[in-house]
């Protein structure tokens, strides 16, 4: 299904999700989405529905689910749908699989490579930041490259995939100081274990019309892009 048309439908669904809330009372949004009546996101072809953790809920959600299935013929699909619950007895949880039938999925989860948190990032969160920048890595050290040509890497892979993390979350300090000594090693020896720099990690990271390499530093994108969130909730955008 192309982006258009599932935007299309998923409105189709949020009018009849709605209708049926407002038609139970017994329906209870999630404490963190009452304030603004969130109850679905939409993303990516992605289908995201919040309430609280109790069957009067989850079986207004069901009835919307099979009542839209009827009239679209468009299913969720259980082997790939979870339902994920914050904190309940073993007993509560059971039933509310039983009337949702979708498996358990359990935090942290991944969604388009990032995890899922309601807290800040720690390290350990991290990892995948760090293996995918070693795999990239390794997959050139069999490839005979110029500074020149691993500068380049650097600017346009690496960077995009620490761009991608930074765009949503404030990235531990301890992470970027691991992704640019690995950035770093791979610019003066060609891999990301061993070697030293020639160069200040800071003087690389000046403009070229200041003297550095143009490669971007990390710290300072983040903050820039986390002030672009500051700046879009202000504007009300």
């Amino acid at each position: 299904m192309s982006p258009f048309l599932f935007v299309l439908v998923m409105e189709v669904l949020q009018l009849m999700m709605q209708q049926l809330i407002d038609q139970n009372e017994g329906f209870s949004y999630h404490w963190l989405c009452k304030e603004l009546g969130l109850f679905q996101l939409c993303f990516a072809n992605d289908l995201l529905l919040f309430c609280k953790a109790d069957v009067a809920s989850v079986h207004v959600f069901r009835r919307g689910l099979d009542e839209f299935a009827k009239l679209s013929g468009l299913h969720a699909n259980l082997q790939k749908s979870q339902l994920i619950i914050s904190w309940s007895a073993q007993e509560e949880r059971d039933h509310l699989i039983a009337a949702l039938q979708f498996q358990e999925g359990h935090l942290p989860l991944r969604y388009l490579g990032l995890p899922l948190l309601a807290s800040r990032l720690s390290i350990s969160d991290c990892q995948s930041l760090l293996l995918k920048v070693d795999s990239r890595i390794k997959g050139w050290d069999s490839i005979q490259l110029s500074f020149a040509g691993r500068l380049q890497l650097i600017k346009s892979v690496l960077m995009s995939l620490n761009v991608y993390w930074a765009m949503a979350f404030i990235l531990p300090k301890g992470v970027i100081r691991e992704v640019e000594k690995r950035m770093r090693y791979f610019l003066w020896k060609g891999n990301s274990t061993v070697g030293y720099p020639k160069v200040a990690w800071s003087s690389v990271c000046r403009p070229i019309e200041e003297g550095g390499l143009g490669i971007r530093d990390i710290l300072a994108l983040n903050k820039a892009l986390m002030c672009r969130h500051l700046w879009n909730v202000i504007q009300d955008n």
